[in-house]
């Protein structure tokens, strides 16, 4: 089985600004839907996606909740990334 984008790059180097919510909206849509398809950048992600709790525990200025995972790209069931509607709904 292939993966359905094959020739996109791997979001991995933009998914620290991710988590951040820093991206633009297009930046934004192309990583949501890449960690749909891309086991390793949703690895990636996932420990990645308490970032912002962790820096705003250390006097950040507040913290930043990440975007969450799509449906699709959860394998194991609704957990802390999911929040309800966001970018995604």
């Amino acid at each position: 089985m292939t993966e359905p984008h094959r020739a996109e790059a791997h979001v991995k180097l933009l998914l620290g600004a991710y988590v951040l919510d820093a991206l633009t909206p297009e930046e934004d849509r192309v990583v949501a839907a890449h960690v749909q398809w891309c086991a390793d950048c949703r690895a990636e992600y996932l420990e990645l996606a308490e970032l912002p709790m962790l820096l705003a525990a250390f006097g950040g200025a507040g913290p930043v909740i990440p975007p969450p995972l799509p449906p699709a790209a959860r394998d194991d069931g609704p957990g802390p990334e999911d929040r309800g509607p966001g970018p995604f709904a």
